[in-house]
């Protein structure tokens, strides 16, 4: 009997040994799948979702034009408080203190290692991580992702519904130089006879959200959240990437390039307000931009918009003369720009020329930008932010000749 017992009580604790790992292991993967391969779906969920939103905009323009500008304009206005950017403050700080937080990571990982508490260790770093990014992912969605997938600004105006005769274009040609002419000779010019804005950049940054909204109100389409641009004190050397401007999501913040000439900046600081007014794909966001600077008080955006619109309208109108380049540049020498359009391109390539950028930057930050909005379904990626040429006409004939 003391044998039997004895076999019984060790066959006993196998048992219980089996169902204590057993316990473990299910306890092992269930940590695993809840704090990783959650989060890891979670984010394929969304990217799933922002896909196939894409086949179907009206989901998309009705949460631009509703959840999105609740949820962003808490970010907007905080973010719009604080005079300097915040972006930048951001992005500074963690390219500072990323060797601190690499170093401290390996201090631990070998500690860690010493007191035998590896596997734990790495399981809530990559736990972190996969909840962090998820996150983060989520918050950018909510503040940007979902707005790739909206109906194009232009089939909002109703626009791209017929094509035009060269007699018409023409027409639209004279009307875009002889708006760019007046409100270039509006502007107040710097020492070297190129446009500026009275009071340098932190005036305009200052009026800028004001005049977007004024304007806006001839456009109801891109009404929305605004908030106030912010200058980028590393301006100079973010001009090295060839970057003129950014709108961050996550605070809902316009950032300017204040080293790029004013002549850039005018339409590039309306294209980032944009983005905040819901439009995240580029080409809209040029749209929304030109067509503010068209219908603004202000020469020099109105300026940058008939800018911006002559380089679409002379597209066309090559095209439309096809082989008859002497008739086209008989009709060009009809119109005349004024001088100090010349003048602002002309500083517009020296500034260039001067910064010069490595190709290796160059390729890297386009390749960079290509990425994320190929990321974001823009099949087109880099080629999204040119937009439909006719959008000029369009625009001529359904909202200017015909008010």
């Amino acid at each position: 009997m003391t044998l039997f017992r004895a076999k019984s009580t060790a066959s006993s604790k196998d048992t219980s040994d089996m169902t204590t790992e057993k316990n473990t292991k299910m306890h092992t993967l269930k940590k695993w799948l809840i704090g990783v391969l959650l989060p890891v779906a979670l984010i394929l969920i969304i990217f799933l979702f922002q896909k196939i939103l894409v086949s179907h905009p009206a989901i998309g323009e009705a949460y631009a034009k509703g959840l999105f500008r609740v949820v962003s304009f808490i970010p907007a206005k905080l973010s719009s408080l604080v005079p300097i950017s915040l972006t930048e403050i951001t992005i500074v700080s963690l390219v500072l203190s990323a060797p601190l937080i690499i170093a401290w990571l390996i201090i631990r990982a070998v500690r860690a290692h010493r007191e035998k508490r590896s596997k734990v260790f790495y399981f809530k770093l990559v736990r972190f991580l996969a909840w962090l990014a998820f996150a983060i992912y989520a918050t950018y969605m909510l503040l940007y992702g979902i707005n790739f997938t909206r109906y194009p600004l232009e089939e909002s105006l109703g626009f791209g519904q017929r094509q035009y005769t060269v007699d018409e274009l023409c027409e639209v040609y004279a009307w875009v130089v002889d708006n760019l002419n007046e409100a270039r000779l509006a502007c107040e010019e710097d020492e070297r006879g190129v446009v500026t804005y009275p009071g340098g950049y932190n005036a305009l940054l200052k009026d800028l959200q004001d005049l977007y909204e004024e304007s806006a109100k001839n456009i109801p389409e891109i009404s929305g959240n605004s908030g106030r641009p912010k200058p980028v004190a590393l301006s100079h050397y973010w001009s090295y990437t060839n970057i003129v401007g950014m709108f961050f999501p996550f605070y809902a913040e316009v950032n300017v390039n204040t080293d790029a000439e004013m002549a850039e900046e005018f339409f590039t600081a309306c294209h980032e307000l944009s983005h905040l007014h819901g439009y995240a794909v580029e080409n809209d966001a040029n749209f929304a931009a030109m067509l503010i600077g068209m219908n603004s008080s202000c020469p020099q955006l109105r300026y940058a918009g008939f800018s911006w619109a002559l380089d679409l309208i002379e597209m066309d109108l090559y095209e439309a003369f096809n082989n008859d380049t002497d008739g086209l540049h008989d009709f060009l020498s009809q119109h005349p720009l004024v001088s100090g359009y010349f003048r602002d391109l002309d500083a517009l390539s020296e500034y260039w020329a001067k910064i010069n950028p490595p190709k290796i930057v160059s390729e890297v930050s386009t390749a960079t930008n290509d990425t994320f909005l190929k990321m974001n379904q823009q099949e087109d990626g880099e080629k999204s932010y040119q937009m439909p040429t006719s959008n000029v006409a369009d625009y001529y004939f359904t909202r200017v000749k015909k008010a």
